[in-house]
C-alpha cells in the first residue's frame, strides 16, 4: 500500500484535472457552435420564385428572417433575410393567395424569442464541464478528509 502523497504532487493533480476539464469543454463549445445550420439560407429573389411557384406552404415570420416550409417534403425548409420593413415577402405571399385561393400560402409573425442568447448557448455549453469538475472537486475534498 503507497503512503499518503505528496501534497504538491495532489495540487499538480487537481490543476492537470482542471485544464483537462478546460480544455474538453472548449472543445465541447466549438464543436457545438461550428455545426451547420439546419436551416439553410437562401437569397430573397429564391425564396420569392419558390413562393411564385406554389412550391411554399408556410411562411413564418420572426424579426427579420423568414422561414419558407415547402408542401413537397414536410421537413424541408429555407431561410431568408428580410429588408427592414418587409415590403417584398409578404406582399408576395398575399398576391399569391388573391390568385390561389385553393392552395394557400400560410403567413404566420411569430415574436423574436431569442432572449437567451448566445451567453446561454455558452453556458448550457459549458454545463456538463462545471459538473463534472463539481463531481471530481467533491472527491477531492472528501479524500482529504479521510486522510
Amino acid at each position: 500500500m503507497r503512503g499518503p502523497a505528496a501534497p504538491g504532487l495532489e495540487l499538480v493533480r487537481v490543476v492537470a484535472l482542471v485544464l483537462l476539464l478546460i480544455v474538453l469543454g472548449l472543445g465541447l463549445l466549438y464543436a457545438y457552435r461550428s455545426q451547420a445550420p439546419s436551416v439553410p439560407e437562401v437569397d430573397l429573389s429564391q425564396a420569392l420564385q419558390d413562393i411564385n411557384s406554389g412550391r411554399v406552404r408556410a411562411v413564418t415570420i420572426v424579426a427579420n428572417k423568414a422561414t419558407l416550409e415547402f408542401r413537397d417534403i414536410q421537413a424541408r425548409k429555407e431561410q431568408v433575410t428580410l429588408p427592414q420593413p418587409d415590403t417584398v415577402l409578404a406582399p408576395t405571399v398575399a398576391g399569391y393567395n388573391a390568385t390561389h385561393p385553393s392552395q394557400p400560402i400560410e403567413l404566420r409573425y411569430m415574436q423574436d424569442g431569442q432572449t437567451f442568447g448566445v451567453i446561454g448557448a455558452i453556458f448550457l455549453s459549458l454545463l456538463p464541464v462545471f459538473l463534472i469538475g463539481a463531481f471530481f472537486y467533491y472527491l477531492l475534498i472528501r479524500a482529504r478528509g479521510r486522510s
